[in-house]
């Protein structure tokens, strides 16, 4: 335990060292000097019961969006206290209205996690699917605070299954209860000889729908997007708007009423240059518009969004989309698509995400490799009219039968807050 405790020391400092050169390192940093002070100052006087909810960052907010949400109506009584370790959740959340407290995590130390539980003091801790910081558990169980897990995945290759990870296989066994993603997930902690987990899937599938029912309209977006095929390219990196971007020139020579809607992952400045960069270095010239740039853009053969919080409404205007990530770490939200009834193109990095693989096996996501097969792919779901209509079918049919989650993950809290 002390040799995780240094790791997570020696993890904060370096982000200090950094932060004078990279923005998230800065907020980072930043964000978290005097941080208990900070908390202990804005509850002081605050007698109402808590429940600490913990995300990763934004991707982990939107899981546990619809259950923090829930858990508001439910219980108006009780107080939101939610914590972000990522500025990227953060920076975006921390005005958000079902929340009555927003902060940073202050680092996983044991000192830290003892005056953090002991400011706020919950009467219940929720993580959101990859959070296991074990001092915070540790002291979570030694005070017999309940601790549960939502959309929780777990993968065998992970260190709470190798014959190393002792130490956090056995804080799993803190958590009173994990709602777990898919059956695998329960299968391999029913092996290590953890039962008190169940499979109710994923919870952000509740968040979708919610948005595709009331998605924020943009007149200049729908303007670009009149009566032409439009592809929303969404959580793009260098790699994914490369083979966008070949394949868009190749498609759009067949198709003059293409379009090509690109939102990146990341909108800084040298990002969205870059993005800048690799369409202006095209074989062939093509017209392009940022979507700060507030001029009409009905000539525009690209729409750039260079702004932030628009991705989740911007693909009801999408024939199909193109999710990024998968030439890296792993492919962002497809889900955000799906609920939209359309299909989704991502490349190979995309077998740790229990919904794509389901989506690729009943034929409404399809991944490539190399750039001929994007080609073809884009080609075939462009021109077949018929399929896409199919695939329409077949999305609203895998959203509607993984709907009912987060009901579940109530249901239970109440029985646990009740008795």
């Amino acid at each position: 335990m002390a040799f995780y405790t240094f790791c997570i020391v020696a993890y904060h400092f370096i982000v200090k060292l950094l932060s004078p050169f990279n923005k998230k390192a800065r907020l980072f940093s930043n964000g978290r000097i005097g941080i208990l002070q900070h908390i202990d100052s804005k509850l002081k006087g605050d007698s109402s019961p808590k429940i600490w909810v913990h995300c990763a960052s934004l991707g982990e907010f939107e899981q546990g969006r619809p259950v923090i949400e829930k858990l508001k109506t439910t219980f108006p009584n009780k107080k939101i206290v939610l914590t972000f370790f990522s500025p990227s959740g953060y920076e975006l959340r921390k005005d958000y209205e079902f929340a009555d407290y927003v902060f940073y995590l202050p680092a996983d130390t044991k000192s830290n996690a003892k005056k953090f539980l002991q400011i706020i003091n919950p009467e219940l801790a929720i993580f959101v699917k990859y959070e296991f910081w074990l001092n915070y558990l540790n002291v979570l169980h030694s005070n017999k605070i309940p601790t549960l897990l939502i959309s929780g995945i777990f993968r065998e290759d992970q260190h709470f299954f190798k014959w190393y990870g002792g130490i956090f296989k056995r804080t799993l066994f803190y958590y009173e209860h994990l709602f777990l993603q898919n059956q695998e997930s329960k299968k391999l902690l029913n092996e290590i000889g953890l039962t008190k987990c169940s499979f109710v899937g994923d919870s952000r599938f509740e968040r979708v729908v919610e948005i595709a029912r009331n998605p924020e309209n943009f007149l200049s977006i729908q303007q670009f997007s009149e009566n032409n095929i439009v592809i929303v390219a969404g959580s793009t990196y260098a790699e994914d708007e490369k083979y966008l971007v070949q394949s868009f020139i190749s498609l759009k020579q067949k198709y003059t009423n293409l379009k090509l809607i690109i939102a990146p992952h990341n909108i800084e400045n040298i990002n969205i240059n870059q993005l800048v960069s690799i369409i202006e270095s095209a074989s062939t010239k093509l017209n392009y518009l940022k979507f700060s740039d507030k001029r009409a853009n009905n000539n525009a053969d690209i729409l750039i969004i260079d702004n932030i919080g628009m991705l989740s409404s911007i693909y009801q205007y999408g024939k199909l989309a193109y999710i990024g990530g998968g030439f890296g770490s792993g492919i962002h939200n497809i889900l955000e698509a799906i609920t939209y009834g359309i299909p989704v193109v991502f490349g190979p990095n995309y077998k740790k995400f229990n919904e794509a693989l389901a989506c690729v096996q009943i034929g409404i996501s399809f991944s490539f490799v190399e750039q001929k097969v994007l080609n073809e792919i884009l080609e075939e779901l462009i021109t077949n009219d018929s399929k896409r209509e199919q695939i329409k079918v077949e999305c609203k049919n895998y959203i509607s039968s993984n709907l009912g989650s987060v009901d579940k993950i109530l249901k239970h809290i109440q029985n646990a807050l009740t008795n």
